[in-house]
């Protein structure tokens, strides 16, 4: 084992400069281990099945400790079911540190999904998560990308404190599919150069604080219409629109003054950027998705837009990848494609499954012995990586003790997040559309609601913004019986807060909530309810007002019925200190509906 982080970083550079050297087999060990970067969620030392295991990784286990010593483990993605809160988060990651510091090893990539907006791994209690990139989009006409370069600086300075020293973000993937299951508000929005310039001020903030930044999602996730979670999309665009449109604001980015650290590859298939085949694990002929191929790693990025950081795989356990790969397979294809860090290609959730990696990890040894892995290839590769942490010299960073990091955290929440995440939300909530019913004058509102949190937030909105108007809530976690609208007052408004569409994998976490995931309601049949009352409230003639509390597009599913729609792209709600639902997005809704202007404009195209 070698004991010292500089030794091992000049055998690294060693590997990589003279290849006419043999590489030993503790060095080839180094260098698939500092590729490899595993999440510990869930871990049962208990007998309870692998795909069963529901038990939060909060403190380490040695059984994963020794997994990151022996394996030589480069990095760890963690998720909110690790994160409960700030003093626990912040041992969990001084001991995994501590771990690979005594056994010699670099210190680890620690990892997270902290985009902001609907992609947020940090409880509420001590982090803010905005308004997201399309509410950062709504905003860009009027305050380019003063909000975007707010926002990095306070997620990067929430992470920072916290031990984080890698965010899987931005997504810089150019929306211009209604119907995209997994990206929508996580966009910035339609116009590629809008979502460069927003991006590339995500990018270098974030750097700027001490953050390392992976761009997202490489060639492009906009124009889908499958989750890559749940199967393998396909973008059918000819190469003149991918030039224009996907990788636009990748190539930008990465040709500005700060470029990324790390780029993340999608699970996509361009057929005209690579249209190879092969034979999936089922028996199918297979178009090469991006993560796999060389064309477009190698070849587009690294080639063709003259990447030289880190390129980082999005999670190799979607479906998108493990309906046609074996772990292993996976993890030698998108080595050879040239990817430098394979994210999640094992699942550890048992003992038994550790005894599992260690078969996978063998095999990744023999496909270097076997020449199936170049070790020259290798060896530049695990070169980038540590490159990369002496770059922001994670040595140092990992040197200030748990107390001091601890005594660091009363400064969260951060006061100015809350401030920005406030004066976001007002600038982005946007007005689609108004037949004269803005702003409400009635005496009584009646809300209906997706779920019993998003009531809690809005009626208690307008109780502390105007007490003297009435309200009702209607929760949609069930479609209610009959029809209750009947019994409403005629004098009354009506407000429909709709969240179009359900929440994607990568939202919830992961393929781990996939059961859950599948078992939710059909959101056919909710907007077919929302359309039989509002057809009958505007029939009245009480002012009928619909929100797209997400993606903006639903607002044309409802212009028949609706007097007035609003977007505002964020429905963040949570339990404040003082025992009350506090979310500035529908603080800034509630204004708007008053009278207050809403400032935004729309970031993509709604008929």
């Amino acid at each position: 084992m070698i004991r010292n982080f500089a030794l091992l970083l000049s055998l690294i550079f060693l590997a990589a400069c003279t290849p006419q050297e043999p590489t030993t087999a503790e060095q080839v060990r180094l260098q698939l281990g500092q590729k490899l970067m595993l999440d510990f969620r869930y871990f049962c030392n208990d007998g309870t099945a692998s795909d069963e295991c529901k038990t939060a990784v909060t403190e380490l286990p040695d059984a994963l400790a020794n997994v990151l010593r022996e394996g030589h483990i480069g990095g760890v993605i963690l998720f909110a079911d690790n994160l409960v809160e700030g003093q626990q988060m912040t041992t969990l990651i001084a001991q995994m540190q501590e771990v690979v510091r005594e056994a010699g090893l670099p210190p680890l990539f620690i990892a997270v999904d902290q985009e902001g907006g609907r992609v947020a791994r940090l409880p509420p209690a001590i982090s803010t998560r905005f308004g997201g990139n399309m509410a950062l989009g709504a905003t860009y006409a009027a305050q380019g990308t003063g909000y975007a370069e707010q926002v990095a600086a306070g997620i990067a300075k929430e992470l920072s404190l916290l031990g984080f020293n890698l965010n899987f973000a931005p997504t810089v993937d150019v929306n211009v599919n209604p119907a995209n299951p997994v990206i929508n508000v996580r966009s910035y929005g339609e116009d590629p150069d809008q979502v460069a310039a927003l991006g590339q001020a995500t990018v270098a903030t974030l750097q700027s604080h001490g953050i390392m930044s992976a761009l997202k999602h490489f060639p492009g996730h906009g124009d889908t219409h499958v989750d890559s979670h749940t199967g393998l999309p396909r973008v059918e665009h000819e190469r003149a629109t991918i030039d224009a449109v996907d990788l636009l604001p990748f190539k930008q980015i990465i040709n500005s003054d700060t470029p990324p650290a790390m780029v993340m590859t999608a699970h996509i298939q361009y057929p005209a950027l690579d249209d190879t085949k092969f034979t999936a694990t089922n028996g199918e002929a297979t178009i090469v998705p991006a993560t796999m191929s060389h064309k477009i790693l190698t070849g587009v990025l690294r080639e063709e837009l003259g990447f030289n950081g880190v390129i980082v795989t999005d999670a190799l356990d979607m479906a998108g990848i493990a309906h046609y790969y074996a772990p292993l397979e996976a993890t030698i294809a998108t080595f050879k494609a040239g990817a430098d860090i394979a994210l999640m290609p094992y699942t550890i959730r048992t003992p038994d499954d550790i005894d599992g990696f260690w078969q996978y990890f063998a095999g990744l040894e023999q496909a270097v012995a076997a020449g199936e892995i170049d070790t020259q290839a290798l060896a530049n590769s695990a070169q980038r990586i540590a490159q990369l942490k002496a770059d922001y010299d994670l040595t140092e960073q990992v040197s200030r003790t748990l107390a001091e990091r601890l005594e660091s955290l009363k400064q969260l929440p951060l006061a100015q997040n809350i401030q920005v995440e406030q004066a976001l939300a007002y600038d982005a909530t946007t007005k689609i559309y108004d037949h004269g019913v803005l702003p409400l004058t009635a005496e009584h509102w009646y809300a209906v609601m997706p779920d019993t949190l998003r009531c809690q937030a809005f009626t208690s909105a307008l109780a502390e913004q105007r007490p003297t108007i009435s309200s009702d809530c209607l929760s949609l976690a069930e479609l209610p019986a009959g029809q209750p609208w009947l019994e409403w007052r005629a004098d009354a408004a009506v407000i429909v807060g709709d969240i179009t569409p359900h929440h994607s994998l990568a939202e919830m976490g992961g393929m781990d909530d996939l059961a859950s995931w599948r078992e939710r309601p059909s959101k056919a049949e909710q907007h077919a309810w929302l359309q039989e009352l509002m057809a009958f409230t505007h029939a009245r003639q009480q002012p009928t007002v619909f929100v797209a509390l997400r993606t903006p597009y639903v607002a044309s599913d409802f212009r028949t019925v609706a007097d007035a729609a609003l977007a505002t792209y964020d429905y963040n709600a949570a339990m404040n200190t003082a025992g009350k639902v506090r979310s500035a997005s529908f603080t800034a809704l509630v204004e708007v509906l008053l009278g207050r202007q809403a400032r935004g404009n729309l970031p993509v195209t709604v008929e």
